[in-house]
């Protein structure tokens, strides 16, 4: 702990300003209310409710900014100067605190953090945590948890060496049991439920020798530390009234600040104002197809792009403008950091599409765009590629009778829909949901934007004007786009937290699982549509390994797939000089079937636009209330056959749900 002055001040000034405060403050606690208070000398105390503890940090407000982070990650946290001036004023306020708390829980734990002032020499370990517990007596299973938890904290590769201190050091703030001899008062006051721990922490997050601060060593260090002090917080409510402990998540902070919702609107701003996937679909499919008919199927025309309504750098000014530094709540900073590195490389991507080697329709590994892709998507894993290879020697095609029946849809208008007809259907399935939440307000446009088929755009739903659908494909289309995609940004817009229904950093993968798992349950995924799946898996292998154009397209007709069939997905592969976005739709439908497999429900997936990674930081949030269940569920999840066929998908992988039907 710092004993340096950070300014001239008379103490009995100082003293009296922290009486004040602390009488407002347990006024307000009394009715549990909120508390946000600057603190005299460029303090802070926070109290998001009424809570059994406090995390109080003391140093040179001025200088020691990191030290202090180490516990504004808390619901309950007080920084404060260490100058001798604050001493008494301080106490009198964390002690008024405590005695506010004990009243409601009848309990309470006071936590002071300090950074260690004096650095390891070179040859000890630099990681460490040393808990001060004068008295351990009082609260041996909140001391061993407490340790166990530090003990579990990883910087890199690096572990944490944690040892346990008996002796109070000199400064350590004392304000349970004030009034008699040090170890006389601890003892009385923890039998009257309160409590003091200390934590001295090696501050591997600035350098040795110049005190430079590690930006990302501090912010990984502070997530991990916010999850050991809740549970040794949780341990200690817990133990101490011998009553069902809350989970650990519960003693997070439960509001969503202002300055979270500013950032988050902010990025949210920036990731709608441009459309990925519509920027990289060509606007001259079908013209392609025909020059590449009239090649012989060798070479490939231009493709022509729309150009950029806006200069992509100037998108990144605004999105490093975004001061995510100013999130306390380690999750949500973790989220939205996320987020930002995903748009920097979509507008990095979107900025090379119209490099000379893209217009002119050449493809390179080299390719700026396949790279950044290869960063968002990642290239297909051997077992995802193994798997397509799989899938399609062991699914069979339909057979002739099948395939003849298929072509004969293709002539016979009775047997298909068009963009018209689809479009009434939909607007009749968005009434279905719009009855159960009014603020499910999506539409329904025929646009000329999209080059074929059915896709959603945000709120909106858009159909091709020359698309053509068969009837067999309407009901899985409908519970695809508007019973997953569409209703998770609904869900996502009903939650404090734009983004999710904007999209959480890589959230697309959990969507097609979701959406194509939908097709499945309702009887509409068929064994042609998964083999279009797992080759879409191999064409972005085979265009990662290098092979061109025409050899893709040349072993997918091989493999029995029709020539437009096989030129579509090898377009959807190599636009824009390499997208490997297409293999998350396979990969999202395994690694959901996996999920399923260990016993997880599938109904908080439905929250927003999330990923399966973000599954653990989704249910934190919402076990702290800042975010709250689904609004709505799927309307097939009425039927009770899907939700048989569901159960029996648990412990499937992708092939088994095919080799037993």
């Amino acid at each position: 702990m710092s004993n340096s002055i950070d300014v001239l001040a008379d103490p009995k000034s100082i003293t009296s300003e922290y009486h004040a405060i602390a009488e407002a403050v347990c006024k307000r606690l009394a009715k549990n209310r909120r508390v946000r208070r600057r603190l005299p000398g460029g303090g802070r105390l926070r109290m998001d409710r009424q809570l059994p503890f406090l995390c109080l940090h003391r140093g040179r407000i001025d200088v020691d900014k990191c030290a202090r982070e180490l516990v504004t990650t808390e619901a309950a946290y007080l920084f404060a100067s260490s100058d001798e001036s604050h001493h008494e004023g301080l106490a009198h306020l964390c002690s008024a605190i405590s005695s506010a708390m004990q009243e409601h829980f009848g309990m309470f734990l006071l936590v002071e953090v300090w950074a260690d002032e004096d650095q390891p020499p070179a040859s000890s370990c630099p990681f460490q945590f040393e808990i001060v517990a004068s008295d351990a007596e009082a609260m041996p299973s909140t001391i061993r948890v407490f340790r166990e938890s530090l003990e579990s904290i990883r910087i890199g590769s690096q572990a944490a060496h944690v040892e346990i201190n008996h002796s109070r050091p000199a400064g350590m703030l004392t304000v349970c049991g004030r009034g008699g001899t040090a170890g006389r008062a601890e003892r009385a006051a923890a039998k009257s439920g309160c409590c003091e721990l200390g934590l001295r922490v090696s501050p591997v997050y600035r350098d040795q020798a110049s005190g430079t601060p590690f930006p990302l060593v501090l912010q990984n260090l502070r997530r991990q530390l916010a999850l050991a002090l809740r549970k040794a917080i949780a341990e200690f409510t817990g133990g101490q009234q011998h009553q069902k402990q809350r989970h650990v998540d519960a003693f997070g902070p439960s509001s969503f600040v202002k300055a979270v919702g500013v950032i988050d609107q902010r990025l949210c701003e920036v990731s709608e104002s441009y459309d990925f996937l519509m920027q990289l679909t060509p606007v001259n499919s079908a013209q392609a197809w025909e020059g590449f008919q009239e090649s012989r199927y060798r070479t490939l025309p231009p493709l022509i792009y729309r150009h950029l309504p806006y200069h992509p750098n100037l998108l990144k000014r605004r999105l490093f403008a975004i001061e995510i530094e100013r999130v306390e709540d380690p999750t949500l900073a973790y989220l939205f950091w996320e987020k930002q590195d995903e748009i920097d490389r979509q507008l990095t991507a979107l900025r090379d599409l119209h490099h000379p080697e893209v217009a002119v329709g050449e493809y390179s590994q080299q390719s700026k765009v396949l790279l950044g892709s290869l960063q968002l998507y990642g290239a297909p894993e051997h077992s995802l590629v193994t798997m397509a290879t799989e899938i399609l020697e062991r699914v069979p095609a339909a057979d002739d009778s099948v395939a003849k029946s298929s072509r004969t849809d293709q002539r016979d208008d009775s047997r298909r829909i068009s963009a018209e007809q689809f479009a009434e259907i939909a607007r009749k399935h968005l009434d279905r949901y719009h009855r159960r939440m009014n603020e499910f307000t999506a539409t329904v446009e025929i646009s000329d934007k999209i080059a074929s088929g059915v896709m959603v755009s945000q709120d909106r739903l858009l159909i091709a004007p020359d698309a053509s659908i068969a009837k067999s494909r309407v009901k899985p289309l409908l519970h695809h786009e508007i019973g997953t995609h569409l209703l998770t940004y609904f869900n996502g817009r009903c939650q404090p937290l734009r983004q999710l229904y904007a999209g959480l950093a890589g959230y697309e993968e959990l969507q097609e699982g979701l959406a194509v798992l939908a097709e499945y349950l309702v009887g509409g995924l068929t064994r042609n549509r998964i083999r279009t799946l797992a080759s879409r898996v191999l064409a972005v292998h085979w265009m990662v390994t290098g092979d061109p154009f025409a050899t893709v397209f040349a072993r997918l007709c091989d493999m029995g797939f029709a020539e437009r069939q096989s030129f579509s997905t090898t377009l959807r592969v190599y636009r824009g000089g390499g997208l490997t976005k297409d293999l998350i739709y396979l990969r999202g439908l395994s690694d959901l079937l996996d999920y399923l497999g260990t016993g997880h429900e599938i109904d908080p997936l439905y929250v927003g636009k999330i990923g399966l990674s973000h599954v653990p930081y989704v249910q934190e949030l919402r076990r702290r209330g800042i975010i709250t269940a689904p609004r709505i569920l799927p309307c097939f999840w009425d039927d009770a056959v899907v939700r048989d066929r569901l159960e029996a998908c648990r412990g499937k992988s992708v092939l088994d749900l095919f080799e037993n039907e």
